[in-house]
């Protein structure tokens, strides 16, 4: 079992759970009936509308989390028109969505879900009886099979009467978050503040080394990481078919958070960090991209899930704000610091349902 480690999403949360404690004096939800399958969170309406709808969102985390059952996966129900349940599996690309006002969603509030992330619109478009969402910012494979800071092995989630399953995994196992700390943050600091860049690597990327430049991190550390994965999925394909063995896999891989040309990258003000590093290492940092769907695919492949790589050029961080997929800050379109945008995670909701039928 995989021993490295990644909880850099996990830690994007405090100012705003300290807003939302602020506002929102929530008690624990109910445990009468599951709740509705959420529908997607406002795009507009006034900032104090949104935020409000954000703040309770959290502080209603807050209070059930401080309840026996508060940090177990969201489960919420549908029309009952699609697969009887749909357990979504994953790290912060299943569970991450818009964290601006008014997305916030049910569960352990570490594992910053959003209502618009791309199982949620599956869940709710699939019209499924039950849908249970395990999926976890920060989350890497061990964290299906073991307990994460109170946050229940996400396989516990699986039951034999489990139709559907989602699973987007592997990103923080890899060091995608070492790859971006060394190759776009420690390349734009000078050298004598870089030692301190560098002490944050234990709580992004467990067991990486920044300090060793953006080639080391990939062609040795990184690469290293990305066979092990390759091995560690079968296991986990194995597990899903034990525990439910009757449930259609679907398996996502990554949206494509860098261009793929040097020219994309310099006409972009928002990917001006990236231009530091050498093109050699951005070539690099594209080649891991690209591995790490190789390895997501083999691995779906090999063991009969059906997989989606949704990694379509032209709507990487890079790209104009109204268009992209990924966010390199967030500013712009309210995601998480390069993570999916709501727009992402609408195309992999649109590939997945496609991919199903659709």
């Amino acid at each position: 079992m995989l021993t490295r480690s990644s909880r850099s999403v996990r830690r994007l949360a405090p100012g705003l759970i300290a807003s939302a404690l602020a506002l929102s004096m929530a008690v624990a939800p109910s445990a009468s009936a599951a709740p509705p399958i959420p529908e997607a969170p406002p795009m507009a309406g006034s900032t104090a509308q949104q935020f409000g709808g954000s703040a309770q969102a959290l502080g209603e985390n807050i209070g059930a989390g401080m309840t026996p059952d508060g940090n177990l996966p969201a489960v919420t129900s549908g029309d009952g028109e699609g697969p009887g349940k749909y357990v979504a599996l994953g790290d912060s690309y299943a569970a991450v969505g818009r964290i601006a006002p008014g997305a916030w969603s049910d569960g352990p509030v570490g594992c910053v879900r959003t209502d618009d992330a791309y199982p949620t619109v599956v869940a709710r478009e699939l019209g499924v009886g039950t849908f249970v969402n395990a999926s976890c910012g920060g989350a890497v494979t061990d964290d299906f099979w073991a307990p994460d800071k109170g946050v229940p092995p996400q396989f516990d989630a699986l039951t034999d009467d489990t139709d559907l399953v989602s699973m987007s995994i592997g990103g923080n196992d890899v060091g995608f978050g070492a790859v971006i700390l060394a190759c776009s943050v420690r390349t734009n600091v000078a050298e004598p503040l870089r030692p301190a860049v560098d002490q944050l690597m234990p709580s992004i990327s467990e067991g990486f080394d920044s300090s060793t430049g953006c080639a080391d991190v990939i062609d040795r550390q990184a690469a290293a990481a990305l066979d092990e994965l390759d091995t560690h999925m079968d296991e986990v394909y194995a597990e899903i078919a034990r525990r439910s063995p009757n449930a259609q896999v679907v398996t996502t891989g990554y949206l494509a958070a860098i261009p793929e040309t040097d020219e994309i990258i310099a006409s972009s003000p928002a990917c001006a960090p990236l231009m530091a590093a050498s093109r050699e290492e951005r070539d690099k940092v594209r080649g891991f991209q690209n591995s790490l769907n190789d390895v997501v695919r083999a691995a779906a492949e090999r063991n009969g899930a059906t997989v989606v790589i949704p990694d379509e050029p032209g709507h990487s961080m890079c790209a104009p704000a109204h268009t992209r997929y990924v966010d390199l800050l967030g500013v712009e379109t309210g995601a998480a610091p390069i993570h999916p945008t709501s727009l992402g995670h609408a195309h992999v909701a649109d590939r997945v349902l496609t991919a199903l039928g659709r």
